[in-house]
C-alpha cells in the first residue's frame, strides 16, 4: 500500500491552486480506517472537485457504501491541470482525499460516467493511479474498475477499460457488489474469479463475461432510509452550493429527445413528510443557506406547492432560500415562484425547447404558445424582470420556419412586456436570456435512430438566428459549442470500435475537456481521422429501424416497438399524453412488475414566524484559530467555512435587509493561503443572546475542529472594524522541509533583517507596474529561537508604513523555498494585543 505522508502532501499542495480540493478533512467525511476495513471502495468523479463534490449521485453513493458493515468508501476527483502536472513532476500518484492512499491499492474503484467528453479523463485518472487503462492488462495487484451513471446506458465505447458497468439505480446493486466481493475475498478467490461472480448480479454488465444475454437495469424503491441527511461539506463554494433533496425519480412527460425521462422510469415520488424531514436536517447539518427540490420536472411533483410552502415558512427566519430547476410551463403557477423568492429573489427558468407548435408536437413537449407567453408575462408582472429560456437547435424535422417562429415568439413577448411596463409603471425592462443547446440523439429515446444535423447546417442556422435576433433588444442568445455537440453525438451512440479512439485521445493528452479552456477540437477531429472515421459521418448516421443498435442488449424496460411508434408519431407531428394522466403502454410496468408511485395529497404544517422587532441585537467579536489543513483555504473559503459553521449553530443570526439578505458578519485582516493562525477574528450580530460561554460552546461544536474559539466578548455596534483596528501582526516561521540547510536559511534571514538598513520588496502598483519598496520600517522584533524565526510585520490599511505579508517577506530571500508560517498575534497601532 502506498500512502502520502504529511511532508509529501504539503510539498504537493503548496505547489497548486485551490489546494483545499486535495486536502480532505471536510465536515462529515467518514475517514474510515483503510487497514482494518474488509472492503476498500473508492468512488472517483472524472471532473474537478467543485463539480463532483456537489453531485447528488456522488453523495448518495458515498453514504450508501459507508453504511455497509465492513466497507470503507473514500473519494477521488480529477485533479485540475496544474495539480496533475505537479503529480507527474514530483513522481507521485492519484490518491483518495480522506485516507491519502493510492487509488490502485483499493479493492474496488468506481467511476461516475456523467458526460461522454470525460472518457479520456477516466483513463488519465487510472494512469495517475498506476492502474493499467485496459481491463485486459490488469493483474491481481489492481482494483476492480466499475462505473455507473447516465453514460453507462451505452457502455460499449468504454468496454475495453471498465471491468463492470452498473446499469440503472445504484443504491441496491452496490450493496450486492460489496457483499459478493467480501464473501469471495474471504474465500480466497482471484480477481478474475471475483469479476465472474460480479457478472451474475442482475444489472451489472461485465464485458469480459458477457454472453449476449440481456442486462436488466436496476430499479430502486426510492425509500428514504438511505438518503443522506448530511454529507461532506466543501470548504469553498461548489458548483451547486446548496442542500439538495431528490423529491421524484422518473418523468412521465416522455419528451422524445430526453434520455433521463425514459431510462429512469417508472415515476417514484418521495413522501412529502420525508422530503420536509430530509431537507430540514440537510440544512441544519450542512449550514447551507439554500435548498433545492430536485427532479427531472420538479413542479410535476404532486405536493410541490404544500412542501415548498411549509419549508419556506420554516426557513424564513433563518433566511434560507429555496431553489427550483427549470419549471414546466404548463404546470407553472406564480404562487410557487413567489414561495421560492420569499427570502431571495431568483431567476425564473422555463424550457419551451422549440419555437413552433409543430416542432413542440414533434418532440412531445405538450405546451402551447399561449402558455409560454402568459407564463412569462405573469412572471414579469409579479416582479421577475429576467427570464431564462432553454431551446434546442437542430431537432429532427426542424426547418427555418420553426426558427422564424422562435424569433417571433421572443419578439411578441418583448412587445407585450413593453405594453405591460407602461400600463403598470414598471421600472425594469423584461430581459430574456435564451440558451440554445444543439440536439444530440441519445440511446433509449424515440430519436435514437436519427442523425444529427451536419456542422454546416448547424453553422448556417446559428448565423440565421444571430441575424434575425439582432433587432431584439434585451434578448440575449447563447448557443452551446457546436463541435462539442457533434463529438458528443458520436460517443453517445458509439460502439466498441470507439475504444481505440478514446485511448488515442487519452494518449494525446485530452484531459478535463468538459471545460472550455481545455477542449482542443483539433485533437478530437484529427484523431478520429487517424482512427479511420469522420466525426461528421458518425454524428449524422441514420440507423434503420430494424438494425441492431449497440445498446440493444440493455433492457431499460421500454419496448423497442414503443420507441418506434413514438418516432413515427414524431414524424407526423403527433403528441402523446403524459404517463401521469394516461398509460402510454411503454412496457416498463409489466416488464419489471412495478408501477408509478405518486404521493398522496398533503396539507402543509405552517410554523409561526418569529418576531425579532422587539428583540435586542448584540454584536460579538470572537477570537478563533485557523490551524492544520485550514491553511489551504483562501480568505473567501475561510469566510465561507465560518459562515456555514455559524448557520449550523442554530444561533439567531442578524441579517441585512433587502432582496438578498446576508448575515451581518465581518472578518479581520485577510490571512494569505498556506498560513496558519492562532488569532483570527470574526464579528457577528445575534438576536437576544447574552450568555458568552453558551455562545462559545455552541459555536465550537459547529465550527471545524481546527477553527476553535479561544475567546468571545461583546462589542459596541459602532466599534471600528477589525480592518481599521489591526495594524501589526506577529509571526512564527519554520522550515517546511526539516533539514540543516533550511535551519541555516532561517538564520541567514534573521541576520539580514536585523543588519540591513534597507530591505526591498517588489510590489505591483494599481497600474500593474513593478515597484521596489523599502520595508525596513515594516519589520520589527526579529528573533530566532529553537530553529524558528519570529517577526512582527506591518499589516492593515494605514499606508504611512507599507504592509508586508509574511510569505512575501520570505520570498525576498528564498523565492523557491516553502515555509511553515503561523500568525501568533494581532496588535493595534499602539502595539496593544487585540
Amino acid at each position: 500500500m502506498k500512502k502520502l505522508d504529511n511532508q509529501t502532501l504539503n510539498r504537493l499542495l503548496y505547489s497548486v491552486n485551490k489546494p483545499y480540493q486535495y486536502a480532505g478533512h471536510e465536515l462529515y467525511s467518514y475517514n474510515k480506517d483503510f487497514e482494518t476495513s474488509e472492503v476498500r471502495f473508492a468512488i472517483a468523479f472524472p471532473d474537478k472537485y467543485e463539480v463532483g463534490a456537489s453531485n447528488l449521485g456522488h453523495r448518495i453513493i458515498y453514504e450508501t457504501l459507508n453504511s455497509i458493515d465492513g466497507c470503507m468508501c473514500d473519494r477521488a476527483y480529477a485533479p485540475d491541470t496544474d495539480c496533475k502536472a505537479e503529480i507527474e513532476k514530483q513522481d507521485l500518484y492519484l490518491y483518495a482525499v480522506e485516507s491519502k492512499v493510492r487509488l490502485k491499492d483499493f479493492d474496488l474503484l468506481g467511476f461516475s460516467l456523467q458526460y461522454e467528453l470525460a472518457y479520456p479523463t477516466v483513463l488519465a485518472m487510472m494512469n495517475m493511479a498506476d492502474i493499467p487503462v485496459k481491463n485486459a492488462d490488469r493483474t491481481e495487484d489492481d482494483p476492480i474498475i466499475l462505473s455507473g451513471g447516465p453514460c453507462a446506458f451505452n457502455p460499449e465505447p468504454m468496454r475495453e477499460f471498465i471491468d463492470g458497468f452498473l446499469i440503472g439505480d445504484g443504491e441496491d446493486i452496490l450493496k450486492e457488489v460489496v457483499e459478493t466481493y467480501k464473501l469471495a475475498k474471504n474465500q480466497g478467490k482471484t480477481r478474475k474469479q471475483i469479476i465472474a461472480l460480479l457478472a451474475e448480479i442482475d444489472g451489472l454488465y461485465v464485458p469480459s463475461q458477457h454472453k449476449g444475454k440481456k442486462i436488466n437495469k436496476r430499479i430502486y424503491d426510492f425509500s428514504s432510509d438511505s438518503v443522506p441527511r448530511k454529507h461532506p461539506v466543501p470548504f469553498s463554494t461548489s458548483i451547486h452550493d446548496r442542500a439538495v433533496t431528490e423529491i421524484r425519480r422518473g418523468c412521465g412527460r416522455m419528451c422524445r429527445f430526453c434520455q433521463p425521462g425514459h431510462v429512469n422510469l417508472p415515476i417514484r415520488e418521495r413522501k412529502a413528510e420525508d422530503i420536509i424531514e430530509i431537507t430540514k436536517n440537510l440544512v441544519k447539518n450542512t449550514g447551507y443557506d439554500e435548498f433545492s427540490m430536485l427532479s427531472l420536472s420538479s413542479n410535476d411533483y404532486t405536493n410541490i406547492e404544500p412542501v415548498l410552502e411549509e419549508l419556506t415558512c420554516y426557513f424564513s427566519d433563518k433566511k434560507v432560500s429555496a431553489s427550483l430547476p427549470s419549471q414546466r410551463i404548463d404546470r407553472f403557477n406564480i404562487r410557487l415562484s413567489n414561495l421560492v423568492k420569499d427570502v431571495r429573489k431568483t431567476t425564473i427558468t422555463l424550457a419551451p425547447e422549440a419555437g413552433s407548435q409543430r416542432l413542440r408536437d414533434v418532440i412531445n413537449k405538450n405546451i402551447s404558445k399561449e402558455q409560454i407567453v402568459n407564463t412569462t408575462l405573469d412572471c414579469y408582472k409579479n416582479g421577475y424582470d429576467s427570464i431564462k429560456y432553454y431551446f434546442i437547435l437542430g431537432l429532427p424535422t426542424e426547418t427555418y420556419e420553426d426558427i422564424d417562429e422562435m424569433i417571433e415568439l421572443l419578439s411578441g413577448i418583448r412587445y407585450r412586456a413593453k405594453q405591460i411596463k407602461n400600463e403598470l409603471g414598471l421600472k425594469q425592462d423584461l430581459k430574456l436570456n435564451c440558451t440554445l443547446s444543439i440536439f444530440v440523439p441519445k440511446p433509449f429515446t424515440p430519436f435514437q435512430w436519427v442523425g444529427q444535423d451536419s456542422l454546416d447546417v448547424i453553422t448556417q442556422k446559428i448565423a440565421y438566428i444571430r441575424e434575425k435576433s439582432k433587432s431584439l433588444k434585451s434578448v440575449r442568445i447563447k448557443i452551446h459549442e457546436k463541435y462539442i455537440s457533434e463529438i458528443e453525438a458520436v460517443l453517445t451512440r458509439g460502439d466498441g470500435s470507439l475504444c481505440g479512439y478514446i485511448e488515442e485521445l487519452y494518449n494525446a493528452g485530452c484531459y478535463l475537456d468538459t471545460w472550455d479552456e481545455n477542449f482542443d477540437r483539433h485533437k478530437w477531429y484529427d484523431l478520429a481521422q487517424k482512427c479511420g472515421f469522420s466525426v461528421g459521418e458518425l454524428s449524422q448516421k441514420q440507423f434503420s429501424l430494424d438494425e441492431e443498435l449497440p445498446w440493444d442488449f440493455i433492457n431499460v424496460g421500454i419496448k423497442k416497438e414503443w420507441f418506434i411508434e413514438e418516432y413515427q408519431k414524431a414524424l407526423n407531428s403527433k403528441s402523446s399524453e403524459p404517463c401521469e394522466t394516461k398509460c402510454s403502454n411503454c412496457g416498463i410496468c409489466p416488464e419489471y412488475k412495478v408501477s408509478k408511485h405518486l404521493d398522496k395529497p398533503y396539507e402543509p404544517k405552517l410554523t409561526e414566524k418569529t418576531d425579532y422587532s422587539k428583540t435586542p441585537v448584540k454584536k460579538y467579536r470572537a477570537k478563533v484559530t485557523k490551524k492544520g489543513y485550514l491553511k489551504f483555504l483562501s480568505h473567501l473559503d475561510w469566510q465561507n467555512t465560518l459562515v456555514k459553521g455559524l448557520f449550523r449553530s442554530g444561533l439567531p443570526v442578524v441579517f441585512t435587509e433587502g432582496f438578498n439578505p446576508i448575515p451581518k458578519i465581518s472578518l479581520g485582516a485577510a490571512l494569505p493561503i498556506f498560513i496558519e493562525s492562532e488569532t483570527e477574528f470574526i464579528d457577528f450580530e445575534l438576536y437576544g443572546e447574552d450568555d458568552l460561554e453558551k455562545i462559545k460552546q455552541t459555536l465550537n461544536k459547529s465550527f471545524d475542529p481546527m477553527a476553535q474559539i479561544i475567546n468571545i466578548y461583546e462589542i459596541d455596534k459602532t466599534a471600528k472594524s477589525l480592518d481599521i483596528t489591526t495594524q501589526w501582526a506577529r509571526y512564527e516561521i519554520s522550515a517546511l522541509e526539516k533539514n540543516v540547510s533550511n535551519f541555516e536559511n532561517l538564520m541567514y534571514i534573521k541576520d539580514k533583517l536585523t543588519s540591513q538598513d534597507e530591505i526591498f520588496l517588489k510590489k505591483k502598483t494599481k497600474k500593474g507596474i513593478d515597484k521596489l519598496i523599502n520595508i525596513k520600517q515594516s519589520v520589527k522584533d526579529v528573533e530566532l529561537k529553537n530553529n524558528k524565526l519570529y517577526v512582527t510585520l506591518k499589516t492593515g490599511q494605514n499606508q504611512d508604513i507599507p504592509s508586508v505579508r509574511a510569505d512575501d517577506l520570505m520570498k525576498i530571500f528564498y523565492p523557491d523555498e516553502k515555509f511553515n508560517i503561523t500568525r501568533l498575534a494581532l496588535f493595534d497601532a499602539d502595539f496593544r494585543v487585540l
